[in-house]
């Protein structure tokens, strides 16, 4: 994968992130529009590696247009949040995605 480089070593393990025991993200968030990089192309091949398509992938997205909701889900994205415009409005529902995720959803823990 060489969408985005530091993305790439952080989920390798390359570079500054080697660490010992090895790390994984419990989920990640994903803009879809990220500078430099589609975060559709980033979608894609992170669910085509066998190694990291268990990571849940949550899009974090300013576009509530069908299309791209439709196709995140049909690119493996576990879950698809239309981005709040409204600072408090994000901050709450930041508040109830991390509730959900990391209170209340059983997460893979599968070692490299």
């Amino acid at each position: 994968m060489d969408l985005c480089p530091t993305l790439t070593n952080f989920l390798y393990l390359r570079g500054k992130y080697v660490q010992q025991p090895p790390l994984r993200p419990a989920v990640i968030l994903l803009d879809l529009n990220l500078p430099g990089t589609d975060g559709r192309e980033v979608l894609e091949e992170v669910k085509r590696d066998p190694k990291l398509k268990s990571i849940p992938i949550v899009v974090i997205s300013t576009s509530s247009n069908p299309i791209d909701i439709e196709t995140s889900y049909q690119n493996g994205a576990n879950s698809y949040i239309v981005k709040e415009v409204n600072f408090t409005a994000f901050k709450i529902a930041m508040q109830i995605f991390e509730d959900y995720w990391f209170r209340i959803t059983t997460l893979p823990n599968e070692p490299f």
